[in-house]
């Protein structure tokens, strides 16, 4: 199949040129000219008001051969495509979107690792959802669980101590039977597809998170609804004895579905099943263009009002925390 690309983030589309260059078989080859193309491919995100798809005539002159990879954490489907975020719609089930994996900013740590098992499971994270906020909230009394609030490091940003937090995340799920991915700003994370990489069970607790298609995802993933969060160690005791095999299986369709070799060809794949499910055509769905981009800004002011309000609230407990002071007499 004959592929255009068309860049909206300058290191995402890298990347997928990178996963193009390493794909095996080499069933697709990249074309400069659209109008010569089967399928045109936009590679990473947009601005709050749609820069690079909006003012860009590819979308309204080929609506049909015209989709996205896309890794932005905030769902915003204006073209039909490969997300790394995608939800359960609540109302319209249209068939427009699938997930990957996020394929920008790997932790370099991670791999097989064969050492003792310690924890029935863990999780290591930021505090970036209600869930995730309930989850550090619950004490589970028991030294074979490891549930750590990290959300002094940011994996977007480049800070100190950052290769340091990135090795410590990586044996501490390598020291688990099973892995929490639980959402946290988004639906999806990079954390399931690192854990399977790692050759451990993950647990996925994402109501709404759409499973990437292809891999058998039964044979080696627990999915708990997010209301049964306080039960997970009665759940995973009981499953505690499966570990090792589904951290195999895990493995194993890791590789055959999101290895570099793999993904190029599967993001085709993806969009190709898209095309043959979708249930209205695209001309239908870019009228709505400016109301997504309206919820895709309400989402990011309020998330950025909520943390300015939670720094303000911390800053002044910490100015109202009385000294103490101590009389040399």
């Amino acid at each position: 199949m004959k592929i255009h690309l068309v860049c909206l983030l300058e290191s995402t589309y890298n990347a997928m040129l990178e996963l193009y260059r390493q794909a095996s078989p080499q069933k697709h080859v990249l074309v400069d000219d659209p109008d010569e193309a089967d399928m045109i491919l936009f590679v990473g995100r947009w601005s709050f008001f749609g820069n690079g798809v909006v003012d860009n005539p590819l979308p309204r002159q080929y609506p049909e051969k015209t989709f996205v990879y896309n890794d932005d954490d905030v769902l915003t489907p204006l073209l039909p495509g490969v997300y790394a975020s995608a939800t359960q719609p609540r109302v319209l089930r249209l068939n427009r979107t699938e997930n990957q994996k996020f394929i920008d900013w790997p932790n370099p740590n991670v791999q097989p690792i064969e050492t003792g098992k310690k924890h029935l499971f863990s999780f290591s994270g930021r505090s970036s959802s209600l869930l995730r906020k309930r989850l550090f909230r619950i004490n589970f009394r028991r030294d074979d669980i490891c549930v750590k609030d990290t959300s002094y490091y940011d994996h977007w940003e480049i800070q100190p101590n950052r290769d340091e937090n990135q090795k410590e995340y990586v044996a501490t799920i390598a020291a688990s039977r099973f892995a929490l991915c639980p959402k946290g700003a988004s639906a999806g994370s990079y954390r399931l597809f690192e854990v399977m990489e790692m050759g451990v069970a993950p647990v996925i607790l994402s109501d709404r998170y759409i499973l990437p298609h292809g891999p058998d995802w039964d044979s080696f993933a627990l999915r708990i609804p997010e209301r049964r969060l306080r039960d997970l160690a009665t759940i995973l005791d009981r499953h505690a004895h499966e570990s090792e095999e589904r951290g195999r299986r895990a493995r194993e369709e890791y590789e055959r579905w999101f290895s570099s070799p793999m993904v190029f060809n599967h993001i085709v794949e993806l969009c190709e099943r898209i095309r043959q499910r979708r249930r209205v055509p695209e001309r239908w769905v870019q009228p709505f263009w400016g109301l997504m981009l309206w919820k895709l800004r309400l989402v990011r002011s309020l998330r950025e009002a909520s943390k300015r309000i939670i720094l303000w609230c911390a800053n002044l407990l910490s100015r109202r925390a009385p000294d103490t002071q101590f009389d040399a007499d």
